[in-house]
């Protein structure tokens, strides 16, 4: 047990205290984000590009999707090429959309909410869906198009 110092009063107050007993802060909650915030940053320290591609995270190497209304739509992220970047931190391996590569490893993107960041799991992808890429689109950063940040519901959608 450790004392630690409210963050809404400053009274000192247990690590293991719910709420402060002084101002009723959530303290635990408090702890809870802190350290969630503290492992994300030791995340984000480690993250890298690597010189590969990998199949797009959202399109899987196709260059498009379907829509849950079965139409199809060209793939934004990998800019209609099916092959996005790779980059690696300590927790995985990421396909990440080439013009957000950047701010994914500035610490501004997450695979959990952002629709240009997607998460391959622990291992290093060994192959690609198709043998070769189609032809590059060039997205402009700007496009309102782009899903940069989306609810973690919206993502376990796509």
């Amino acid at each position: 047990m450790a004392l630690i110092e409210c963050p809404d009063c400053g009274r000192k107050v247990s690590d293991r205290a719910k709420n402060c007993p002084d101002c009723a802060c959530p303290v635990s909650d408090v702890i809870v984000e802190l350290r969630e915030a503290e492992a994300r940053a030791v995340i984000v320290a480690t993250r890298e590009a690597t010189d590969r591609l990998v199949d797009c995270g959202r399109c899987h190497g196709r260059g498009w999707f379907q829509l849950p209304d079965g139409l199809v739509a060209w793939c934004i992220v990998c800019e209609h090429t099916g092959r996005t970047p790779l980059c690696k931190a300590s927790n995985g391996f990421y396909s990440v959309a080439p013009y957000a590569v950047e701010r994914f490893l500035a610490g501004e993107l997450h695979a959990e909410t952002s629709g240009v960041v997607y998460s391959l799991g622990a291992s290093e992808p060994k192959e690609f869906a198709f043998e070769e890429a189609a032809d590059r689109v060039s997205i402009d950063p700007g496009d309102p198009a782009i899903p940069w940040v989306m609810s973690v519901e919206e993502k376990k959608r796509l």
